[in-house]
């Protein structure tokens, strides 16, 4: 994307034109005259961690479909050259263990290990705990999912951003799940009086339930509000969770469950007959239909964490997403999920800024002189335009669809009649406004 950009096209494009050359020179994007020519692309590979799950019941749902794509990204990558001519060498790394391990992860990787940069984290917690280490440390990370809308927001409006100088998120956060579901329900069940939540015990399902309950009280005035659940993380019995949420009276339960703890808890919900007593709005549940199989049950509200999802956009209109899907099913024998769409995105931008800095300063780039060409970026991905903002967060649209049985897939998909997509402006808080003072600043 950098082919070819000149210098006031850079400044344009990464919002710092107006701050002048004196504020670039401070991120040490412009150091003098003649100071590109002298720096040169080191000739050794360019080192990048891949953070994931890779063990436990996060593992075979998530975390491995997205190392998956990490690799395979860094092997499309390396075939057509590198980055800038640099080899990649992408090294997996678990991030099973909790956030002090991942913090003392972090530090060797980029103290010990040296490595460019650190694409990773799944995990709210981790990513909490880790970010900061961004700029005490002087190394680029790159979030490539980490819903906490708390990440990178402040206490209050208006707020200063961004949190991190070099800590980025290439995804937008929950709150698009959870306004794009409020908004959906909005539309295709305008009827529902009660809604009940079950949601894991830590800042991710905390966060996910509040942003759902503000978005939905907005909407529906008069909405009541029932029991909200809070099982701990990985557990594996929710028999006792699943029989309250069926003498709840609740129209639509709330779940931002995700990994091994979704498919379990649909598992048993199955076998106990809760969706026949109501409907599940799955928050981030576009892996489990697949995951589960036929058995997964038809009419329950799924959200794609963005437009991920290998039936859009249609393969006819956007071919970066049907060569996307083709490859990924090749490799490995399924459909990718929106784990390996946030995982191509991480490396689709930490690619692009790097060739953008580089096309202004020359060589190889510092990490200030990446994040300042970060920020601002977009960039072409499989789901369509991802937009990296002033905050450091992604922005984008989001996918809302009902499961449904369709001939020729062997589990159910979202009704191609009943999918909604809604426009970023819609469900991503602008930067500098916390997500939850922005919904209740709607007029609706």
């Amino acid at each position: 994307m950098a082919g070819g950009i000149k210098r006031r096209e850079f400044l344009k494009g990464t919002s710092m034109g107006a701050l002048g050359a004196g504020a670039l020179s401070g991120v040490g994007l412009v150091s003098g005259a003649g100071a590109a020519s002298k720096k040169e692309i080191p000739k050794g590979p360019v080192r990048i961690a891949a953070v994931s799950f890779l063990t436990g019941a996060a593992a075979a749902p998530f975390g491995i479909p997205g190392d998956n794509t990490f690799k395979m990204m860094a092997d499309v990558y390396n075939q057509k050259g590198g980055i800038l001519g640099r080899k990649i060498e992408l090294k997996s790394y678990d991030e099973a263990g909790g956030a002090d391990a991942q913090v003392k992860l972090a530090r060797k990787l980029l103290m010990e290990d040296k490595v460019d940069v650190i694409l990773g984290y799944i995990s709210s917690g981790d990513c909490k705990a880790v970010l900061p280490l961004s700029d005490e440390l002087g190394g680029l990370m790159v979030a490539y999912d980490c819903g906490s809308h708390e990440l990178l927001e402040g206490e209050k409006s208006p707020f200063k951003y961004p949190k991190h100088g070099l800590g980025f998120r290439s995804a937008a956060h929950l709150g698009i799940d959870n306004i794009g579901m409020a908004l959906m329900i909005k539309k295709y069940v305008p009827n529902v009086k009660k809604i009940a939540g079950i949601n894991p015990d830590y800042a991710w399902g905390r966060e996910s339930w509040r942003v759902f309950e503000v978005a939905m009280k907005k909407l529906f005035p008069t909405i009541e509000v029932g029991v909200t659940l809070w099982p701990a993380l990985g557990s594996t019995d929710y028999t006792a969770h699943i029989t309250t949420l069926m003498n709840s009276g609740a129209d639509i339960v709330h779940s931002s469950l995700w990994g091994g703890d979704a498919v379990t808890f649909t598992k048993q919900a199955l076998g106990m007959g809760l969706f026949q007593k109501t409907r599940m709005a799955y928050s981030r549940g576009e892996p489990y239909p697949q995951e589960i199989g036929a058995e997964f049950p038809e009419e329950q509200i799924i959200c794609c964490a963005g437009t991920h999802y290998f039936l859009y956009p249609a393969h006819d209109r956007w071919p970066l997403n049907k060569w996307f899907v083709e490859e990924y099913y090749k490799r490995y024998n399924k459909y990718p999920t929106y784990p390996c769409y946030h995982a191509y995105q991480a490396f689709a931008v930490y690619k692009a800024a790097v060739e953008k800095a580089s096309a202004l300063v020359g060589g190889w780039p510092t990490p200030e002189e990446i994040s300042a060409a970060m920020k601002g970026i977009s960039v072409e991905t499989p789901s369509g335009y991802l937009h990296i903002d002033q905050d450091h967060n992604g922005r984008e649209d989001v996918l809302v669809g009902f499961s449904k049985k369709v001939e020729g897939y062997p589990f159910p998909i979202l009704d191609p009649k009943r999918m909604e997509v809604f426009p970023a402006h819609m469900v991503n808080a602008p930067a500098g406004i916390r997500t939850e003072d922005w919904i209740q600043s709607w007029k609706v």
